[in-house]
């Protein structure tokens, strides 16, 4: 996959999720408008393809463990969606501190012999492949990051402006990442000729 694909198929999921986003008409029975907790589940749903899709380009999500239940805890095992081994801080990959969650999840931590479901704290940190173009690493992490904050923004009773508003910011980042200039910079060459 170009890098170019990635953006125009990542744009186009953004921008029907956006004209979905409609704000409610309260309580009213003949509101028809899609419900938080259906827009949630589409966001996911594009989020987890295209964190898979992004591999190809040289990111990666890769979950760590911080604590869990098992009192022999040690370090920071991980575990990520790849079937690959990257252990923390793996010197094949660029680890610059960026992070798609952390919090609380409901999951299994590899350090767990029994490997039973718990309440572990976990991060998910996004990572780069040192071979990959690094530059567009960084923009599709700050896009990934984008529709994360929107995903966390369509909670039941939670208005939908700051669903649209990341999911605008992430159109606007795929709109810089395809144009060959940015727009900040188009409009401060634009302002020399005035």
């Amino acid at each position: 996959m170009t890098t170019l694909k990635f953006y125009l198929g990542l744009r186009e999921e953004i921008l029907k999720q956006i004209s979905g986003v409609e704000n409610s008409n309260g309580y009213f029975s003949w509101d028809d408008t899609t419900p938080n907790w259906l827009t949630k589940s589409r966001l996911e749903s594009l989020l987890e393809k295209h964190i898979l899709l992004a591999k190809e380009l040289g990111v990666y999500i890769v979950t760590r463990y911080t604590k869990c239940s098992n009192p022999k805890h040690e370090w920071y095992p991980t575990t990520n969606r790849y079937g690959m081994t990257i252990p923390y801080q793996d010197e094949r990959f660029i680890w610059d501190g960026r992070q798609l969650y952390q919090n609380e999840r409901l999951s299994t931590c590899p350090c767990s012999p029994k490997n039973k479901p718990h309440n572990n704290w976990v991060i998910d940190d996004i990572i780069y492949d040192k071979s990959a173009d690094i530059e567009n690493c960084r923009t599709i992490a700050l896009i990934l990051e984008d529709v994360s904050d929107a995903i966390k923004k369509s909670g039941d009773n939670k208005p939908r402006s700051g669903i649209r508003e990341y999911l605008l910011r992430a159109t606007l980042r795929i709109n810089d990442a395809i144009l060959p200039k940015s727009v900040d910079d188009y409009i401060a060459e634009a302002r020399k000729t005035l």
